[in-house]
């Protein structure tokens, strides 16, 4: 786990504050969830990597206990138990931290900070692309342009391992090891559950589509799954999410019908979002039908995933201010402390940043330290300014230099926008 240093740190508040306008705009209610849950929540769906990875203990109560490692099951409880009396659909946002024993590499942490958007009581695949929409809103809002969707639909996947009688615990181990593009190692258990190599065939085949133009890729995926009409079933609704995706001015879409996730709640259509020069997702998410009948309420529900400590690393310097306090008063001689005092109350009452400098340090290195901190404005008291109960204020950008009152101050500053 990590320290987050200042203008990491404001990067991610710039994502944040983001986030929370979205959810606004799109009309999400925050919630928060506990950070400890019991283990038996995340063993139900999700996943055999994050049920590894997870930081489970024992608590002083004898109860078997994890730090959350994602957030949607976590939510999900959170509507089963605590919102039955809503109206559908019920829309939830969340910005919380997460757990996992990773290793520690550059976009990977075992801590960190994901946003969260969530439908629950709709199938229309309305609800699918405005997850969609907001996710790829996000995205330009923050001023990310070099981004794309990739987009599959495990409900067609399991639509074909259905067909050919796998259970749905399988259907998970196989689907798990596909997102980790360790193919053989799938076909290797269907192999022993089945002599029947056709299975296997048709998913090579659908692995083959990647495709920028989504209606070709689509149309591949057809010629394959014609004999299925399960599975013809499920592209119709993939088709569906698309063509309305396309019409929303969602980002551009990669179609993967090979595609999968390592979460085994997935039902429907699933996505991730992928910056140029970064080989990680900066997000992701999809539909989980099932999982809150697992927990004692069954309503459909479709939902997202950004990474907020991900997204920071693509995310332009220039998003967020380089200033983070408009004025320094430097106070040369004791005497000077009262009226230092004085103006910096007056400047932080009318929501100017400021601060005093309480070194007592020489005026030059008083200067450098403001320089290198991004400061505007530095106010000068000297004896001279003691006198005239005034302070001198330097322009740190044109290195001009005047005499005011400190109400003076306090309305030159008022003007200047950080």
């Amino acid at each position: 786990m990590r320290n987050i240093l200042p203008r990491e740190k404001a990067k991610m508040n710039r994502i944040e504050s983001e986030i929370r306008r979205l959810f606004k705009v799109y009309g999400f209610q925050e919630v928060e969830t506990p950070t400890i849950e019991p283990l038996e929540l995340f063993e139900l769906k999700s996943g055999e990597e994050i049920r590894h990875r997870m930081y489970r203990f024992t608590d002083l109560g004898g109860r078997e206990v994890v730090l959350r490692p994602e957030v949607t099951a976590s939510v999900a409880k959170l509507v089963v138990q605590e919102m039955r009396s809503m109206p559908l659909p019920i829309k939830i946002g969340y910005i919380l931290n997460v757990f996992r024993y990773d290793e520690p590499q550059h976009g990977r942490y075992r801590e960190f900070k994901q946003g969260g958007f969530e439908i629950f009581g709709s199938k229309s695949p309305l609800a699918d692309v405005e997850i969609l929409e907001v996710s790829s809103r996000l995205m330009e809002n923050l001023g990310i342009r070099d981004y794309y969707i990739k987009i599959g639909h495990e409900g067609v996947l399991r639509a074909i391992l259905t067909r050919f009688g796998v259970e749905e615990s399988i259907q998970d181990r196989v689907l798990g090891l596909i997102d980790k593009e360790r193919l053989s190692e799938a076909f290797e258990i269907l192999v022993s559950i089945q002599k029947d190599m056709e299975v296997i065939e048709l998913i090579k085949k659908l692995w083959e589509i990647k495709s920028k133009n989504p209606s070709e890729a689509l149309k591949k995926a057809e010629g394959i799954l014609k004999d299925i009409p399960e599975a013809i079933e499920q592209l119709d609704n993939f088709r569906e999410i698309i063509e309305l995706a396309q019409a929303s001015g969602v980002g551009e879409l990669l179609v993967d019908m090979g595609f999968a996730r390592g979460l085994d709640y997935y039902t429907g259509m699933i996505f991730e979002v992928y910056v140029k020069d970064l080989r990680i997702a900066v997000g992701g998410g999809g539909r989980y039908d099932k999982l809150t009948g697992l927990l004692g309420w069954d309503i459909p529900a479709v939902g997202c995933a950004p990474g907020i400590d991900r997204l920071s690393l693509v995310l332009n310097d220039d998003i967020v201010s380089k200033e983070d306090i408009v004025c320094l008063i430097v106070s040369m001689v004791k005497e000077g402390d009262l009226l230092a005092s004085r103006l910096v109350s007056m400047l932080r009452a009318r929501g100017i940043p400021a601060m005093i400098d309480p070194t007592r340090r020489d005026l030059s290195k008083a200067l450098s330290y403001a320089s290198k901190r991004g400061v505007k404005y530095v106010a000068i008291i000297g004896s001279k300014e003691v006198e005239n109960n005034a302070v001198s204020l330097r322009d740190m950008e044109v290195g001009l230099q005047e005499e005011l009152k400190p109400e003076q101050v306090v309305e030159k500053l008022l003007s200047y926008s950080v």
